[in-house]
């Protein structure tokens, strides 16, 4: 005799954070122990941003754009601290063309992600991370975070 048994198998979990499902769009996500970051907004053609203009910075080749991101960290640590110190952000595309800033900057960037002063404890800082990126790419990007310690990355969805 066979018996079979019929379970429901969930759907894989919306936002979990893999790059498969990253966090949706505005998500508080813990990252770095401490902070609390959530996508507060995107703009995949800022290149005309008073973010970047009169500050020196190059336009994007033909076939690319510069694509912005807004992101609130929020120190829920008792003691100061410094978002992302222990890891980088980047960005990754449907293609698997990976963006950093060593390799894609968008050059002098307000508020820009890699120079954040100390945020004391409870206090929010919002910063940017910028990338020239192939206008292919520009609609599929994920934001991901890295930790130099090789631990998970955690990603963030950007549409």
């Amino acid at each position: 005799m066979l018996l079979l048994l019929l379970l429901p198998v969930a759907p894989a979990a919306a936002g979990t954070g893999d790059r498969a499902h990253p966090h949706r769009r505005g998500a508080l996500v813990h990252v770095d122990g401490a902070f609390a970051v959530r996508v507060v907004s995107v703009d995949a053609n800022a290149w005309r941003s008073p973010v970047l203009a009169g500050r020196g910075n190059r336009p994007p080749e033909g076939g690319r754009t510069a694509a912005l991101v807004t992101l609130q960290a929020t120190n829920r640590a008792r003691s100061a601290g410094i978002p992302f110190v222990n890891g980088s952000l980047g960005a990754i595309a449907a293609s698997g063309a990976a963006y950093s800033s060593l390799t894609a900057s968008c050059g002098t960037v307000a508020r820009d992600v890699a120079s954040i002063d100390v945020v004391a404890p409870g206090a929010t800082v919002t910063v940017r991370a910028c990338w020239q990126v192939s206008t292919r790419d520009a609609g599929s990007l994920v934001l991901v975070y890295s930790p130099y310690d090789g631990s998970s990355k955690t990603y963030f969805a950007l549409r």
